[in-house]
């Protein structure tokens, strides 16, 4: 490996074309820089200076060197601009969270990139745990999720609340006594986050019926935002969603939602890895999600 030390003083030698003005300008003594060409030569082993008089010439070997020296330099400046460069209007913004927020988000986010079309947003919709798996991974740089997560490696903030509904198909007859036999017997249309939202819900509501998972009537499974609310609207059974997820249903006329005695409002954290720094370009998309749930 080159001797860096060495190297910046033939540089400055073909530079200044004088030995005595080199010494001087690295506050060197001159025959320490003879002594730092001789080294250089001898790790090539070859001559890299043609010395007459007081003067010399580069042979070629020491041109070579010379032009290597002047990209090295090139490519150096370019490593430490590249470092020390964060441009907040380009690059990848990778950000996961429930499909309702990612409804909502989404639409703020593309305005923001038609600003700015160097910017990739990738946004992706998920359960809680596995927003939190992929963060841990590195895999998404910001989640939002509603659970609180005790992990070193987590930071979190609260940035807003998420209304739950029980929603019910449009032909039941809310004034009736809607216990947990009752709805048990529609039976639930469960989804990634379901059971999550139904234990809040019914812990809260339907404390003295409810006996825990094992007692309900699962009707169906769907992972798909847009189909969660279809059963519900053709009367195959009930669910829990966000508020803001059954706004987005095309049906509205379809469902009903059962006044709670007890509201649940689910908590939302933005979460991100604690000790990772994030690209200055984060920050919009940051500040907007506070501005917009908060």
């Amino acid at each position: 490996m080159i001797n860096q030390k060495h190297l910046n003083t033939f540089m400055k030698l073909v530079e200044t074309k004088h030995f005595t003005h080199t010494a001087e300008q690295l506050f060197m003594t001159q025959p320490g820089v003879t002594q730092h060409i001789k080294k250089l030569e001898k790790h090539f082993n070859t001559l890299l200076l043609a010395r007459y008089g007081k003067q010399f010439e580069l042979t070629l070997a020491g041109e070579k060197l010379y032009q290597m020296g002047l990209s090295m330099r090139t490519l150096e400046a370019q490593l430490s601009e590249s470092i020390n460069h964060d441009d907040a209007t380009r690059g990848i913004c990778s950000i996961t969270c429930s499909g309702a927020l990612a409804n909502f988000l989404y639409p703020y986010f593309v305005q923001q990139q038609s600003v700015y079309p160097q910017l990739s947003v990738f946004v992706e919709a998920a359960p809680n745990q596995n927003i939190i798996t992929d963060l841990l991974s590195n895999k998404i740089d910001l989640g939002i999720v509603t659970r609180q997560t005790v992990h070193e490696q987590l930071k979190q903030t609260l940035v807003g609340y998420e209304e739950l509904q029980l929603v019910l198909p449009a032909s039941v007859d809310l004034n009736q006594d809607w216990n947990f036999a009752a709805l048990n017997q529609i039976g639930f249309i469960n989804h990634p986050d379901g059971l999550h939202f139904l234990e809040k819900v019914f812990s809260s509501n339907f404390t003295a019926e409810y006996k825990g998972l094992n007692s309900l009537n699962i009707k169906g499974y769907v992972n798909q935002l847009q189909q969660i609310l279809l059963p519900v609207a053709q009367g195959v059974g009930y669910t829990i969603l966000q508020k803001r997820a059954v706004q987005q249903f095309s049906q509205q006329q379809q469902l009903k939602a059962l006044p709670l005695t007890h509201a649940i409002q689910e908590p939302l954290y933005l979460t991100q890895k604690r000790y990772r720094q994030l690209p200055s370009r984060y920050q919009w998309f940051e500040d907007k999600i506070k501005h917009l749930l908060g």
